[in-house]
């Protein structure tokens, strides 16, 4: 097995979708290409982070209750309907004789009743107390998803280079907007490139910078006349996130180095940055 037969099955490998015969040759491969464990750890790390970060929600109690009561309600209403057809039936046959009348419930019409009321009370009640914190978790999530995914081989930089006159550049090509590099060698972050991703639905600049064996990606778009200025600091499954925001542009800073290393490039990228 080659590396671009391994990178292509690796997805199925790590989800257990394989055969045993090509899920041993894939372990044969990865024991002698470190190229390939590296990007096999990667997947994993990602897959981890995703399912770990992902945000999930429990359905509150009262919503349970106002469920079961509006079905309460329906059942009672095609009750009362069935019964006074067949009370009337059998007020108008000549053959009407006294028996005891068990309603008929047309169960079709329930279930469609059900899921409408569910699907009111979901979007009355309950969604519009999630949306913040959603919104805020899913955002982490893409910035984890798309630090890890940069680590895999080729994916790092679109334009690599140290030179923030060679990098700025191209960016300000690719966007509609002019994000600042600065080069922070002499602060022990040295600027290693650029890309260009999609995060919080729209494309965005990310600069990398190393700290010894370690990567940052630091990605910049617009910021939105609201956005909130005060740094927020982050630690999730192993990785630390900083953000802040200047008058022009919002940052996420995502890295495995410690959280003492990103507030220091932090400081050092704003005191480089000019202000407005």
């Amino acid at each position: 097995m080659n590396c671009e037969e391994a990178i292509k099955l690796m997805d199925g490998y790590l989800d257990g979708e394989l055969d045993p015969m090509t899920s041993q040759r894939i372990e044969e491969h990865l024991r002698e290409c470190h190229k390939c464990e590296q990007a096999y750890k990667a997947h994993a790390a990602l897959a981890h982070a995703i399912s770990r970060s992902a945000p999930y929600y429990k359905a509150p109690t009262e919503l349970r209750e106002r469920t079961q009561s509006f079905l309460r309600d329906a059942i009672g209403v095609s009750a009362s309907r069935s019964a006074a057809r067949e009370n009337h039936a059998l007020l108008t046959s000549p053959r009407a004789e006294r028996r005891l009348v068990l309603p008929e419930i047309s169960w079709n019409w329930l279930a469609l009743a059900a899921a409408i009321i569910l699907a009111a009370i979901i979007a009355s009640s309950f969604l519009p107390r999630l949306r913040p914190s959603s919104s805020d978790q899913f955002l982490a999530t893409q910035l984890i998803a798309s630090h890890v995914r940069s680590l895999m081989a080729d994916h790092l930089t679109d334009v690599a280079s140290s030179d923030q006159h060679t990098v700025k550049p191209w960016l300000d090509t690719k966007l509609d907007f002019a994000p600042p590099v600065v080069d922070l060698s002499s602060d022990g972050f040295p600027l290693i490139g650029g890309r260009l991703d999609y995060l919080d639905n729209r494309p965005v600049a990310a600069l990398i910078y190393g700290r010894r064996k370690h990567f940052i990606n630091l990605f910049v778009w617009p910021a939105a006349s609201n956005e909130t200025k005060a740094p927020i600091a982050i630690t999730r499954q192993g990785y630390q996130l900083l953000h802040w925001a200047d008058s022009d542009f919002n940052y996420w800073a995502v890295s495995d180095v410690n959280a003492n290393d990103l507030q220091l490039f932090k400081q050092q990228f704003e005191t480089r940055t000019p202000r407005h």
